[in-house]
């Protein structure tokens, strides 16, 4: 009895020595990450901006982690129904989310259905910034926000394209402060969006950049970041023209809570690298997007920060 005491006492020594090593059969350790396919989720329908370089970004990632990431589109409610699914994956980074932090810096405040904070989620870095603003067709009668607006009260029940929570936000505020009667034509991805202002389908639509592709079709008419646009630096942003209400947004590595350290610095390690890749830069500079790359710490940071701003824009103050 005493040497089957002994023996297990020295097998279970034994296994966990082999585990500690790696070595153990069917038990992975972060220092072998990834020895698997890892599956991107993007928020959005594929075509629009966030597709676009999410895409772009999973082939960085691919080359720089030594497997394949698989990106697999998960639309709806504004990123939130993707994010819910990665809050049930394994903390393994074998799942990851490739969306704007807007799905847990802004969209908590105005859905009800969502309610994600900093808090739910790891972070592998940031990697661009939207430019994001309401837009027309390059013939609409008005080139500015005030112009717009003035249009609008002589045409109630005009058509916008709404793709996020955000958008609603924004075009209520304007609603309310003015009088207007906006109809919101929901879409599911940037790709949408264009098609809807492409085809005249609605008369705006907030954009988070990919507009910038189309630069004979469709025009700015107010920048809806604290920013002034890099690709117009001529519009005003929305906060010079008087709505203290603009919020900046950028594309962020979402990770399942609880995913090791040293795995979440090998993806930030990777994406890093997407920020000089020339192929990565062909994609962004196609479309006018700006790349601004955070580390894991500063996408931390920059997300908490962000909250509590956004929350005070959103719920004033409440």
């Amino acid at each position: 009895m005493k040497c089957l005491e002994r023996r297990s006492i020295l097998g279970l020594a034994a296994s966990v020595a082999l585990a500690a090593a790696g070595l153990l059969p069917g038990i992975a350790t972060a220092q072998d990450y990834p020895t698997k396919p890892v599956t991107m989720l993007v928020g959005y329908g594929a075509g629009g901006q966030t597709d676009l370089v999410a895409r772009g970004a999973a082939r960085v990632l691919g080359t720089q982690l030594g497997q394949p990431v698989n990106v697999v589109n998960k639309p709806g409610a504004g990123g939130a129904v993707a994010a819910r699914e990665l809050t049930q994956a394994a903390p393994d980074g074998y799942t990851i989310l490739f969306h704007s932090n807007a799905v847990v810096n802004a969209a908590p405040f105005i859905m009800d259905q969502v309610n994600f904070t900093p808090d739910d989620f790891e972070y592998g870095g940031m990697i661009t910034a939207y430019q994001t603003g309401l837009v027309a067709h390059i013939d609409a009668p008005f080139d500015t926000l005030t112009g717009f607006i003035d249009w609008a009260k002589e045409n109630p029940n005009f058509a916008y394209a709404a793709l996020s929570s955000e958008a609603r936000m924004y075009m209520d505020t304007l609603a309310d402060a003015n009088g207007l009667e906006p109809n919101a034509v929901p879409v599911q991805s940037g790709g949408e969006m264009l098609n809807a202002l492409l085809g005249k389908q609605v008369v705006v639509a907030f954009s988070g950049g990919i507009h910038y592709r189309h630069p004979d079709e469709l025009k700015t008419i107010s920048a809806t970041t604290t920013f002034r646009h890099p690709s117009a630096p001529d519009v005003l942003s929305i906060e010079e023209d008087g709505y203290p209400i603009g919020m900046d947004t950028r594309t962020t590595l979402f990770l399942p809570k609880g995913t090791p350290r040293d795995v979440l610095e090998r993806i930030s390690d990777a994406l890093s690298v997407a920020a000089d890749d020339p192929d990565f830069k062909k994609v962004t500079d196609g479309a006018n997007i700006p790349i601004m790359y955070m580390n894991l710490d500063e996408a931390s940071e920059e997300m908490r920060s962000t909250y509590e701003k956004n929350k005070g824009i959103l719920t004033d103050g409440s």
